[in-house]
């Protein structure tokens, strides 16, 4: 028998998938889809979808993606439904792959999200972040932001309304050094671009308390001599739209 938790309880829109992804009955939740495949297609409001605070009207690829559902069952539901992932949430205007990178999805759906719909991964939601600034603020391991370079590097340009980078968050929230060495290493000017607030990856470093300050301190530094001394930039940034100054 299945228990509804709460805040699915409060929610409208309820039917048996949604149910089984709550329960992380995961075979059950392919059954349903194999059997029901237009319930891939149903809205429901969840209270509390962000943050505990935030409701917002999700589909189940949503809920699937804050849940770390297996690849199994996100392919089930795009099978099912396509246009899922382009599909976004109400509150913050998210996107399936933005849900999967906030909420720390497994590595390959985030891959596979990435690589069944590469536009998503420019796609910026209401607060202007891509779906690489949420997996460098959840700590998002090296091959999910490998993945998301590899499919589109210009989401390294690409700031936020506060103007902040994915290299600022990463050093921000701090990232693992190889994340912040690879982000660097694809767009070493970067480093030299600052948020609204005038803040820069090295000034946002030295403020950091964390066990790899020093290391990312010296990556900072090292890749702003070398762009100083470089008269190229990253080959992709004049194609990159300037979204915050």
């Amino acid at each position: 028998m299945l228990h509804l938790p709460f805040h699915l309880s409060l929610s409208r829109g309820r039917n048996l998938l949604n149910l089984y992804l709550f329960e992380e009955d995961w075979q059950s939740a392919i059954t349903e889809i194999e059997c029901h495949p237009n319930e891939t297609k149903v809205w429901s409001t969840r209270p509390g979808f962000f943050d505990g605070d935030h409701e917002s009207q999700v589909l189940p690829i949503h809920v699937a993606c804050s849940l770390h559902a297996p690849l199994d069952v996100i392919k089930a539901i795009v099978e099912a439904y396509p246009e899922c992932l382009e599909k976004k949430e109400t509150s913050f205007k998210r996107l399936p792959i933005h849900v999967a990178c906030q909420f720390a999805a497994p590595g390959n759906v985030v891959e596979y999200l990435a690589q069944e719909h590469v536009a998503s991964t420019l796609e910026p939601d209401i607060l202007g972040r891509l779906p690489i600034h949420y997996a460098c603020s959840n700590g998002a391991p090296m091959g999910v932001v490998t993945t998301l370079l590899k499919v589109n590097l210009a989401s390294t340009l690409y700031s936020d309304y506060n103007g902040w980078l994915p290299l600022h968050v990463a050093v921000h929230f701090g990232a693992g050094t190889e994340v912040i060495r690879e982000i660097v290493r694809v767009c070493p000017s970067a480093c030299q671009m600052q948020t609204k607030k005038r803040s820069t990856a090295l000034s946002l470093a030295e403020k950091v308390k964390t066990k790899n300050k020093e290391e990312v301190i010296a990556i900072i530094k090292d890749a702003m001599v070398e762009d100083r001394h470089s008269s190229t930039q990253c080959s992709f940034s004049r194609s990159v739209p300037a979204m915050a100054a």
